[in-house]
């Protein structure tokens, strides 16, 4: 298996980038979803396009992040040491 992009959070629930590879993949998927609005706006296209295009990048970066994640559950967690109270 390559080296994760993402792992578990220490605190929370969910996964975080653990290398470039994965803060890269968020700063596009941030940058991605900043441009879509103006983009579909100066296209003249229906507003609800932008909520289509929300829905798509935040599923492509999603499905991403959980295939080049660590494998870990996404699950709460209290601190480094796992332990739920």
């Amino acid at each position: 298996m390559p080296k994760p992009w993402f792992g578990a959070k220490s605190f929370g629930v969910g996964i975080g980038p653990r290398s470039i590879e994965g803060w890269l993949l968020t700063g596009a998927y941030v940058v991605a979803m900043v441009a879509v609005t103006p983009l579909v706006v100066g296209l003249h296209a229906p507003i609800w396009w932008v909520f289509v295009s929300f829905g798509v990048l935040t599923a492509g970066f999603l499905i991403v992040a959980l295939l080049m994640s660590d494998g870990a559950a996404w699950r709460w967690r209290w601190g480094n040491d796992g332990s739920e109270r």
